[in-house]
């Protein structure tokens, strides 16, 4: 069963705050009220957020003027400040 988000068609709701979770069965009818607040509901658009790319590894020289600790690693669990 898919977790979908609905809004309600009039705005915002001061018992809903503005949108439920409800899980859907695809067997079972459209929901069209929301089963708090009793309002008309509306399917939400899914928006994802756009995945981050980096495009290199930044330099230990970059991180140390960006004020960052660098570490270097000397075993398993072992480091020494840089």
């Amino acid at each position: 069963m898919p977790l979908l988000r609905f809004r309600p068609k009039s705005g915002r709701c001061k018992i809903c705050y503005g949108g439920v979770e409800i899980h859907v069965d695809n067997n079972s009818p459209a929901t069209v009220e929301n089963p708090d607040c009793g309002q008309a509901i509306e399917k939400c658009t899914q928006l994802s957020a756009p995945q981050a790319k980096v495009l290199r590894k930044p330099s230990a020289s970059e991180a140390k003027s960006a004020r960052f600790q660098v570490y270097k690693r000397l075993g398993k669990g072992e480091y020494q400040k840089q």
